[in-house]
């Protein structure tokens, strides 16, 4: 077998054929076998063999019009084969018949990209775009580098949470089961006790036994709490809160992040956004997070982790956000991005799985599926994502929707993707009623809404994403809030003397509190939206930027600017 992936390129123009696999081979060949092929036919007959013969094919590349079958034709019937395989329509230039097929292709999930034919200088029109294939590839299905090694028993939920940490973190980690050969060996080898367990391993080799996750992050050096005096003081990580830092670093204010997970919030857990701006292929929720957290980083934002906010209070003009580790973080200015959790099922027939086969996001990894039975409970478009993403890998993915509609609340694009996957069953008027397993989840009841027929199905997994609530708690006797728990900002705050102190109205984004600021999923009125998220991060700066400018002083039973302290919380 031949150790090395392939890469597959079909094109029925000799000349040009030779001329990419030439242009392939230099750059790629070190690592990766570069198999041409003239004839549509001739390559699923070629893939059929590597795939009887046990080997990988990474990517194939197919000429959009062949005299057998189109290029889609050809890429729908290898995925069929190689279901990992990135798949890349190659097309001339200027080619205007091509844009339906392209738009149609991607939007139906029959392939992944495009490339332009012809594409010297390759350094920039070739390698570049077979870059981007390969490294989302290897991504899924390639070597991983591992910076941390778990340790833990399997299942074991609280294994899992620390592997969600790490990857929603986009820390590099490998996972070794306490009982296996390599976890045995790995016991030995770094003397690690087997009674406190799950372990992690740091690449010095020092190991945190049973770690909480501030002392994992601690120890990666991700949380910086040496200075806790700043201008602008941000709760949440998620999107809006990323692009906030990324503005409010990059204009020279002081600004900390606090984040109780990880970055990326219910975002940063989306296997895939396509409708987003400046991605054409779609990122991953995790890797837009990751790109947002370096960025501000190197603006100088500095971050703290795995602490959560406790309690909101003004002094004089500085407004002190508590954590749970009793640190407290001094700023002039707050803006509140703390986004929604995950609503929870609530049965405790399927809560006790919850880590052992009941997930609340989707795993990145998606390999933990692969050739497994697995559902998804939801309507909406994370929900959608998680069904095409599983697709990819699961032998089988139910998407169960209580509604009896699939269009209501999930983007069109998404419906019609689903749609395509043949692996993919969508059962309407239909939830989760119970699981079954001797501690791990290996059957799922389902059943009609409002008490219909039930039936008992295999199940490695559940994915739950049923839509969120927001993380207001720690807010209720501080700022105003709707009726659902979101935060209430600018001209719907209430003025009345008892809740607003001043003399002018709140601003845009600016809550009952002055100088406090909500922005993304937590603000009420907000469009629940990525793209929304981060607009409302961005544009909240200027009105934090003018706030600064002119500090409001609270006191407590005193007039405002006097200098006191006022408990808000």
């Amino acid at each position: 077998m031949n150790a090395r992936p392939n890469i597959i390129v079909v094109d029925d123009e000799p000349t040009g054929l030779a001329s990419l696999e030439d242009a392939l081979t230099r750059r790629y060949g070190g690592d990766y076998r570069v198999i041409p092929q003239l004839s549509a036919l001739s390559a699923l007959s070629d893939l059929k063999r590597l795939k009887d013969k046990g080997e990988r094919v990474a990517l194939i590349i197919a000429d959009l019009w062949m005299p057998e079958m189109t290029g889609i034709h050809l890429l729908v019937q290898a995925h069929k084969i190689f279901p990992e395989a990135q798949r890349g329509l190659l097309v001339e230039w200027g080619d205007r018949t091509a844009a339906p097929a392209i738009l149609k292709g991607c939007a139906m999930g029959r392939l992944d990209n495009y490339l332009h034919k012809p594409w010297s200088p390759p350094e920039v029109h070739l390698y570049p775009a077979v870059g981007e294939f390969l490294a989302d590839w290897t991504r899924r299905h390639g070597p991983r580098m591992e910076i941390v090694r778990v340790l833990g028993e399997d299942p074991s939920p609280r294994a899992r949470e620390i592997r969600d940490l790490l990857e929603r973190n986009g820390i590099p980690h490998g996972f070794y089961c306490a009982d296996s050969e390599d976890g045995l060996r790995l016991i030995e080898m770094v003397r690690i006790d087997p009674t406190r367990l799950p372990a992690v391993v740091l690449l010095d080799g020092h190991v945190l036994s049973d770690p909480t996750n501030a002392e994992i992050l601690d120890a990666l050096g991700a949380t910086d709490v040496e200075e806790r005096a700043c201008d602008v003081a941000i709760v949440g990580g998620g999107p809006a809160g990323l692009a906030s830092a990324v503005y409010a670093s990059s204009e020279g204010l002081r600004t900390i992040v606090i984040e109780r997970e990880a970055v990326g919030g219910q975002a940063g857990t989306s296997s895939l956004i396509r409708n987003y701006l400046g991605f054409p292929r779609g990122i991953s929720g995790a890797e837009l997070a990751h790109r947002a957290y370096e960025q501000a980083w190197l603006f100088g934002t500095k971050y703290v982790f795995a602490r959560e906010a406790r309690r909101l209070k003004a002094r004089g003009s500085d407004r002190i956000v508590s954590l749970s580790d009793g640190t407290e973080i001094v700023a002039k200015s707050v803006l509140i991005a703390t986004g929604a959790a995950y609503r929870r099922l609530g049965i405790p027939e399927l809560e006790r799985f919850t880590g052992a086969g009941v997930f609340y996001i989707v795993p990145s990894d998606g390999r933990v599926v692969e050739g497994k039975d697995v559902f998804v409970s939801g309507a909406g478009n994370a929900a959608g994502q998680g069904v095409v993403h599983l697709a990819k890998f699961a032998r089988r993915v139910t998407l169960l929707v209580r509604g009896d509609s699939l269009e209501k609340h999930m983007s069109d694009y998404l419906v019609r993707e689903i749609r395509t996957w043949p692996n993919v069953e969508v059962r309407l008027r239909t939830e989760a009623v119970e699981g079954h397993g001797d501690g791990q989840l290996e059957r799922l009841t389902i059943g009609g809404r409002g008490g219909g027929p039930r039936e008992t199905r295999p199940a490695s997994a559940l994915f739950v994403l049923i839509g969120a609530q927001p993380h207001t708690e720690w807010l209720a006797e501080t700022v105003q809030r709707d009726a659902k728990g979101f935060i209430v900002t600018g001209a719907n705050v209430n003025t009345e003397p008892a809740d607003w102190p001043l003399d002018r109205p709140p601003t845009r984004f600016e809550t009952s509190m002055p100088g406090v600021f909500a922005a993304g999923d937590v603000r009420s009125g907000s469009a629940k939206r990525v793209g929304s998220a981060v607009g409302e991060g961005a544009v909240a700066m200027p009105f934090i930027h003018e706030y600064i400018k002119a500090p409001v002083s609270l006191g407590a039973g005193v007039p405002v600017g006097s200098g006191g302290e006022q408990e808000i919380a």
